[in-house]
C-alpha cells in the first residue's frame, strides 16, 4: 500500500476537525481518489470517499468518477 495513500486514508477518517478545514478535506479526498487501488481494502477506502461524494451529487473535479474508473480496472484485472 502506498504510504501516502495510507496516511491519507487514516488522517481522513480519524480527524474530528477535518470537516471544518475544507482545503485540507479536499487534499486528503483528491490523494485518496487518485489511487490506483492494489487490494480489496484500498478500494474498501476509496468507497468510504466516492459514496459520500456520490451522494452529494459528485466532484466537480470528476475525481470520483476517476477513482471508479480505477477501481473497474483493478477489479477486471481480477477477472
Amino acid at each position: 500500500m502506498d504510504v501516502a495513500f495510507k496516511e491519507a486514508v487514516e488522517t481522513y477518517e480519524k480527524s474530528p476537525k477535518i470537516e471544518y478545514d475544507h482545503e485540507l478535506l479536499d487534499r486528503l479526498e483528491r490523494l485518496i481518489l487518485a489511487h490506483r487501488p492494489q487490494s480489496v481494502p484500498e478500494i474498501i477506502d476509496m468507497l468510504v470517499v466516492i459514496i459520500p461524494n456520490v451522494e452529494a451529487g459528485g466532484r466537480g473535479d470528476g475525481a470520483d468518477v476517476e477513482a471508479l474508473e480505477n477501481i473497474m480496472t483493478y477489479l477486471r484485472s481480477l477477472a
